[in-house]
């Protein structure tokens, strides 16, 4: 079980690293956000099964795990908080743009 845990945690790494190299307007996009929630519950359930098979398992590939996931959730609140910035400028670009539009409309 330990080494499907290694494996989702390499699928997770591979995944952070896609997402943060393509633009959020990539149709690609929508889709590794989906395999990534997939993984993420994979791996939760996995680590689930872990604790509750072995009494807690291996402390120390447990804490390392808690570590991971720590670093996991870091990049992910980083990865949310630049497309959200992406999406309020672009918002904010938009209103400008109708805005003059509407001046040029009236004249």
């Amino acid at each position: 079980m330990t080494q499907a845990i290694r494996e989702i945690n390499s699928q997770l790494q591979t995944l952070f690293a896609a997402l943060e190299n393509i633009t959020a307007e990539d149709e690609r996009c929508d889709d590794l956000v989906s395999q990534l929630q997939e993984t993420i519950v994979k791996r939760q359930f996995l680590l689930q099964n872990l604790t509750d098979a072995d009494g807690g398992a291996d402390k120390a590939f447990l804490e390392a795990q808690l570590m991971l996931s720590q670093r996991f959730m870091t990049q992910a609140r980083a990865l949310k908080d630049h497309r959200q910035q992406i999406l309020h400028a672009s918002s904010k670009s938009k209103r400008q743009l109708n805005v003059y539009r509407t001046i040029d409309a009236n004249r």
